[in-house]
């Protein structure tokens, strides 16, 4: 671990306009191991501040004693500092929702030492709070646990626009759960497990049920690698990236004598019934909590793993025993790109994710004017908002070419949903008065022939439509040429929708592997007696064609999976070189 002496020997390197002892959030709280802050009233996941991403930032605190709660809070510009931050006393924070998933970017928040004081005043009271909290506390009455289950079914009736997807009778389960229940009281954590693997049985991506009871138990280690997805099969990576675990052997077979896809089989039932794509990169992504895994397994943990490994070819096997981590490894975005003019003139624009930053993105556009091709690099992208799509749209449409539908939805009726719910997404009724002729031509043309493959179940609102067209925005031009988007399964959510709209579209191809699949307009309830957090999707979101979003993903045109260098910092990138030979 990094020593205090080392945090306070960095203060010297702290720009001179800066105070070290400052922070930007008014509120800090936690989320099992993942921070929410408060900035001017408002809760939200932080993504990245000043660019550097958060996770790096949770990554730096993990290794600074006493850890990431503490450091997070009370040493927020020394781990900056530390990532090579040369920034002032405002920041530019990318910040998620968490009303309803979408990215906000907040410019020029100022730092302050009162709001450092704040948060480390309010750390300390969490401290002493839980020093003196009962352990009863995650137990409550059979009667409470009642009532949160009903209170579940309610708010999944009132708002869950997936309610009818799958062959899942709520109140059946439902009472399953309520008739289980043995004894006077009920363990939070069981109960809040058993309503998050029934609400994973519909296939909503978005949705979860959680708490601030923590999955695991103090002192639970962590798988020493990462584990991706290649063309050969399923590699374990350093957390640095630096190496592949076992470079002449790089397969992984089998963990613990368990094959990867017995372990993805193991994970489905915490994981939404959506993708294949899905459900396998989110299970090896949640076997980084493995002493949670053996312990949900009745398994012993603390203890080595036993990894086998095997060459490309299948032809040797190597058998390894590895010490766990006390650090919970971090994927980050990947790959760490950025937008330029590749060799051959042709244009990159990669969007690490869908933070609604249109300025870079016509900035980019006009730096590729003269391009002889363009690669849109959206893998890994996990989603945000819907402008950027709509601003690289408007350059893709050629002037004589029709506005095209890229989604169509409904949401549930509730009556915490107003008539303007989806105007967040960017989608109106067919009678707005904000369209125009052109507009209305390609939602006329979508609806004369879009059946939706699912009937949503219940009241649901009229539907609405997702329209790109040009933006008229002065940067904007008629890029002609031939387009490839790069995607991958950590394509998600807006991401999707990017995807699933711009394939409409002559000149571009889709190239790499499927998208994870998902659209929601999340929205979140709180159950009364243990307060944990329910959210789910309130919309049913469709391609022009009928397909779901959700449960699908987008495929792709021509399908290139990653080597397994290609996930290293010194490594190849298979896919981009395939890309590049399209032109």
């Amino acid at each position: 671990m990094i020593s205090l002496a080392l945090v306070l020997s960095l203060a010297s390197l702290v720009p001179q306009d800066v105070d070290e002892k400052s922070s930007p959030f008014d509120g800090l709280r936690w989320s099992g191991d993942q921070p929410e802050v408060q900035v001017d009233g408002t809760w939200y996941e932080p993504v990245a501040i000043d660019g550097i991403n958060v996770e790096e930032i949770l990554t730096l605190a993990d290794t600074w004693s006493p850890g990431r709660e503490k450091r997070f809070a009370e040493d927020l510009i020394p781990m900056l500092v530390r990532l090579e931050w040369k920034g002032d006393g405002k920041v530019d924070l990318d910040l998620r929702s968490l009303k309803d998933g979408s990215a906000v970017r907040l410019e020029g928040v100022e730092m302050t030492r009162a709001k450092r004081q704040a948060l480390r005043a309010a750390g300390a009271a969490r401290e002493l709070s839980s020093a003196r909290r009962p352990t009863a506390l995650s137990r409550i009455s059979v009667e409470d646990a009642q009532r949160d289950i009903e209170a579940f079914g309610a708010g999944l009736k009132d708002q869950f626009a997936y309610l009818g997807l799958g062959e899942v009778e709520l109140d059946r389960e439902l009472a399953q759960i309520r008739d289980g229940m043995a004894g006077v009281q009920v363990d939070v954590l069981e109960l809040r497990l058993e309503l998050h693997r029934l609400l994973m049985r519909f296939g909503d991506g978005h949705a979860q049920v959680r708490s601030n009871l923590p999955l695991g138990e103090p002192g639970d280690k962590y798988l020493p690698f990462l584990l991706v997805e290649s063309a050969q099969g399923v590699v374990a990576v350093l957390p640095d990236r630096s190496a592949l675990v076992e470079p002449d052997a790089p397969v992984v077979r089998a963990i613990d004598g368990k094959t990867m896809d017995e372990w993805v089989e193991l994970a489905r039932p915490y994981i939404a019934n959506g993708s294949p794509q899905l459900v396998r990169r989110r299970a090896l992504g949640d076997m980084r909590e493995i002493d949670w895994v053996r312990r949900v397994l009745g398994e012993e943990t603390g203890v080595p793993l036993t990894v086998t490994f095997s060459t490309v070819d299948g032809s040797e096997t190597v058998e390894r025993e590895l010490e766990l981590s006390s650090r919970r490894p971090t994927y980050g975005p990947w790959p760490r790109s950025k937008s330029t003019i590749l060799e051959g003139d042709i244009g990159y624009l990669r969007i690490v994710q869908m933070d609604g930053d249109v300025d870079s993105l016509h900035e980019a556009m006009g730096e590729f004017v003269d391009s002889k091709g363009l690669i849109v690099d959206v893998r890994g992208n996990g989603g945000g908002t819907r402008e950027l799509l709509l601003a690289l749209g408007g350059y893709l449409i050629g002037p004589k070419e029709p506005a095209i539908v890229g989604n169509i939805a409904q949401y549930r009726l509730s009556s915490r949903f107003d008539e303007g719910h989806l105007e967040a997404r960017y989608m109106y009724r067919a009678n707005w008065d904000g369209w125009n002729g052109r507009q209305l031509d390609a939602i006329e043309a979508a609806t004369a022939v879009f059946k939706p493959e699912w009937q949503p179940v219940g009241e649901f609102s009229a539907w609405h439509y997702l329209v790109l067209d040009h933006t008229e925005h002065p940067a904007e031009y008629f890029y002609d040429l031939p387009v490839v988007v790069l995607s991958d399964s950590g394509c998600f959510s807006a991401t999707d929708i990017f995807l699933g709209a711009l394939e409409l579209l002559p000149r571009v191809t889709l190239l790499g592997t499927a998208s994870s699949g998902g659209s929601a307009r999340s929205q979140s309830f709180r159950l009364p007696k243990t307060d944990m957090e329910v959210r789910c999707a309130s919309m049913a979101s469709f391609r022009p064609d009928g397909r779901l979003y959700d449960g699908r993903g987008i495929e792709v045109d021509v399908e290139v999976l990653p080597d397994p260098g290609d996930f290293l910092h010194e490594g190849g990138d298979a896919q981009l070189k395939a890309a590049l030979e399209r032109f």
